[in-house]
């Protein structure tokens, strides 16, 4: 049985909807001119600093895609990667996971790259990005595993007298299945769809990459650098508000990979589901919920700043470089 196409638009709603709909889970029944008190009181130069800090790690991707791409035989600079991947930024804060794919088209405009090769190294970044959450996740089960129980309990049970936990697996799970259904079509009705004997040799191209690279310590250089820059720039923040400045690494590593689960949901920026789970985390380090949420409510904003920032910077920077 066909089902009926999904329109771009509707999916956006949808996606929009969901989002919003667990922004106002995190902050049902909260005080929200308590929270705007907490936020009141932040030292945003620590934002500024974060914000510098995240900028960093975005440039040293753009470097690190560059050896892969030299390695290839392909030719590009390290700032119009840079830019490209700035674009893929902007575009997966609107349209959930479909960053992946501008970001490559973006570069395939301004050095004529084929789009399935830059697909191929883009999936092995992906895949690294995964091998490298998950050596965290293992660190931090390791490290602060009574927490990390404490959260999940916290999650599943009530926040607040008046109603119950929402249950975070079912949801990630649903709305990961959702996106499956609603995007299927549209991949496989695509022109690289369509010649999928030349977009698989692309593929198999980019998997291969890694073991062709002329200089595999800097593209683990880089990997190490971009992970602990992500580290810093969410612990630099902790510093901004007498809350949390006394939250030590392992603390901070604690709610840096609760951060993580909540951008696994595929709403935009991981509206909703970052916030809760933040505050959550903070809770159980008996931060109150209220401070926690403003907490996160600022370093979510920070990081979508500088999300947008890098992607206005790169469409800038790549508009001259247009070659269809």
């Amino acid at each position: 049985m066909k089902f009926p196409k999904v329109p771009s638009w509707l999916k956006t709603l949808l996606f929009a909807a969901l989002g919003l709909g667990l922004l106002y889970f995190a902050f049902r029944g909260v005080d929200l001119k308590a929270v705007g008190q907490e936020m009141g009181r932040a030292k945003l130069y620590w934002f500024a600093v974060s914000v510098a800090v995240g900028y960093s790690a975005v440039i040293s991707r753009g470097m690190r895609w560059k050896l892969v791409l030299d390695s290839m035989g392909y030719q590009t600079t390290s700032w119009r990667a840079t830019h490209a991947i700035g674009i893929g930024y902007l575009i997966n804060m609107v349209f959930p996971r479909a960053g992946e794919v501008a970001r490559a088209t973006a570069l395939r405009r301004s050095d004529k790259i084929p789009v399935d090769i830059l697909l191929g190294t883009v999936i092995v970044e992906r895949l690294i990005d995964l091998i490298m959450m998950a050596i965290l996740l293992g660190i931090t089960v390791m490290l602060t595993y009574p927490e990390l129980q404490k959260l999940l309990a916290s999650t599943q049970s009530a926040p607040t007298e008046e109603g119950g936990g929402f249950p975070w697996i079912g949801a990630i799970v649903l709305a990961l299945g959702l996106a499956f259904w609603l995007l299927r079509h549209r991949f496989f009705e695509t022109a690289v769809g369509q010649r999928v004997q030349a977009f698989l040799r692309g593929l198999a191209h980019g998997f291969t990459s890694i073991l062709r690279l002329h200089n595999p310590w800097a593209y683990l250089g880089h990997t190490l650098f971009i992970w602990g820059a992500y580290f810093v720039m969410v612990y630099v923040c902790f510093f901004a508000m007498p809350a949390t400045e006394n939250i030590d690494i392992e603390q901070g590593l604690f709610v840096m990979m609760a951060a993580s689960l909540g951008v696994v949901v595929p709403v935009p920026g991981g509206v909703g589901a970052y916030h809760y789970l933040v505050a959550k985390a903070l809770e159980v380090l008996s931060i109150p919920y209220v401070e926690g949420l403003a907490f996160a409510t600022l370093v979510h904003a920070s990081q979508a700043l500088m999300l947008m920032s890098t992607g206005v910077i790169g469409f800038i920077g790549l508009s001259r470089f247009k070659n269809d």
